[in-house]
């Protein structure tokens, strides 16, 4: 083979690649794949979602339901809550997110361990800058959370920072994705409320 046949058959090997990366990356990410919701997604270590245009997730999935009826953000300082017998986070961190005070920044503790996220639930309002910060008490765990592209592998004995822009109101379950997913391995919730000043 002459090295002219050598240099066009590498550049269409590379272009094939590229396509079938580009396409799978798609293909991953498309709300109706119902593959996408598999909870066997590989870890991509992903601390942040990733750049790009924000994500709409759709009304409902296997991973997002409506916002319960009594469900309400808890400010910073707040009292511990539960909601249908779940624990509630209480932000350790919460500041206005713009000048006029529509949205907030909320940072929340978390931890996993015994196969279990604790707290398991954590309620926001449409808008906020959601700051989780996940630390793997027992073993290793994975974050993920399907409908705004989240999968982080939290190695144990260290925290994880997962942070995204509530854009869409929901009931969005996070799970731990190296574990075997949402029947086999830790579960939370994450409940986005609608926020009356946006709208």
């Amino acid at each position: 083979m002459s090295d002219k046949k050598k240099i066009v058959f590498a550049v269409v090997v590379m272009v094939v690649v590229i396509i079938v990366a580009a396409w799978g990356g798609w293909y991953a990410r498309s709300p109706n794949n119902n593959e996408a919701a598999s909870p066997s997604l590989p870890s991509v270590g992903l601390a942040v979602r990733p750049p790009g245009p924000p994500v709409v997730a759709p009304s409902s999935t296997i991973t997002r339901t409506a916002v319960p009826a009594n469900a309400v953000a808890p400010d910073k300082g707040s009292s511990a809550v539960a909601i249908a017998s779940a624990s509630v986070a209480v932000p350790v961190v919460e500041n206005a997110g713009n000048p006029s005070g529509d949205v907030s920044y909320r940072s929340f503790n978390i931890n996993v361990e015994n196969n279990a996220f604790v707290p398991g639930t954590v309620i926001v309002k449409q808008g906020d800058t959601v700051n989780l910060e996940i630390t793997a008490v027992d073993a290793t765990y994975a974050f993920t959370q399907i409908d705004y592209g989240l999968n982080a592998s939290i190695a144990k004995g260290t925290t994880r920072t997962i942070q995204f822009q509530a854009l869409q109101t929901g009931n969005f379950t996070f799970f731990c994705g190296s574990c075997g997913g949402p029947s086999k391995g830790p579960v939370g919730h994450i409940i986005i409320t609608a926020n009356n000043k946006l709208n």
